[in-house]
């Protein structure tokens, strides 16, 4: 990699994917519409004079005209709607995002010396199961977001068909936390009381998800750009962690309790588990996860001064 475009390069994985990529030595272009990204996140790669930055929405195909010019060899397409009630919410709005938005990407590389194009797409088109998922399971989004990145997983397989000398890695991401996160989601919503001093108001606490620190997930998916050809790898840890795990772990960390209550109009149902088989992708690549839960957790309150 020496040009790599970063959709979403602002956000909360894609600001990690950034990093990555600055610190590799080579030159990245950010593109952001600053509507959930922060600056702030890019001001330590911003000093070093090899990010360019361009606030654009991705649907709009004039807005993206300097990535031409960029003439990118790696994309690393981050953006998108992923917070799941905002998608049901505005279903419309997260299929012009996701898929339309890759659409108008795809289109505006269409000159560039292209090597590899990675497309983060979801275990949310797996649904839930008692198993570890993996790459050859049928899909079965039930929400707005997972058929949007099913969609967009097609996508990027007739891109692929139609540029099969570009490396076409499609990236099911499982549940990422960590420092930056820009949704309202669970760990983000108990870190929030947590500094407030509120009671942590949570709906249920029984389902198992497959928790990955954020700088897992970003190395994971720079992995993934190497190679050939198209393919799909799971992104997780392949571990299941309940609400109710995270809970005591942090009380753990901290050495005291905290005032947690269930509220069941908060519960959501049909809920189930939801966990990554990461086998395929430790083979391909040699990627590991450097964080366990605890760790991860400690990292995390100590980005937000929790300890």
């Amino acid at each position: 990699m020496e040009r790599v475009l970063v959709t979403g390069g602002a956000g909360f994985i894609g600001s990690h994917v950034v990093d990555l990529v600055v610190d590799s030595g080579a030159s990245a272009m950010v593109v952001d519409d600053f509507r959930l990204g922060r600056r702030e996140h890019l001001e330590r790669v911003m000093s070093t004079g090899r990010v360019a930055l361009l606030e654009a929405d991705i649907r709009r195909g004039d807005e993206l005209r300097p990535v031409a010019d960029f003439a990118p060899d790696t994309v690393f397409h981050m953006a998108a709607l992923h917070y799941i009630p905002y998608c049901n919410a505005h279903p419309q709005e997260a299929l012009d995002v996701n898929v339309l938005g890759l659409e108008s990407i795809i289109r505006a590389v269409r000159s560039a010396p292209l090597k590899a194009f990675v497309f983060p797409s979801s275990g949310a088109i797996y649904g839930f199961g008692d198993e570890r998922w993996p790459e050859n399971a049928p899909p079965k989004p039930d929400e707005i977001y997972g058929i949007s990145k099913w969609m967009g997983e097609q996508i990027m397989a007739r891109f692929h068909a139609d540029r099969p000398e570009v490396r076409t890695v499609v990236d099911r991401l499982f549940n990422t936390y960590g420092p930056r996160e820009t949704n309202p989601h669970v760990l983000p919503a108990v870190v929030a009381a947590m500094r407030a001093g509120r009671p942590i108001e949570l709906g249920n606490l029984w389902p198992q998800r497959d928790l990955i620190f954020v700088t897992d997930t970003a190395k994971a998916i720079i992995a993934t750009a190497a190679g050939e050809g198209f393919d799909v790898f799971n992104v997780g840890t392949g571990t299941g962690t309940t609400i109710g795990d995270v809970l005591a772990t942090i009380e753990g960390i901290r050495g005291e309790p905290l005032d947690v209550r269930e509220d069941p109009e908060r519960r959501r149902s049909g809920d189930g588990h939801l966990i990554a088989d990461p086998g395929k992708l430790m083979t391909a690549t040699g990627w590991k996860p450097e964080y366990d839960l605890k760790a991860g957790l400690r990292e995390l309150l100590a980005f937000e001064g929790l300890l």
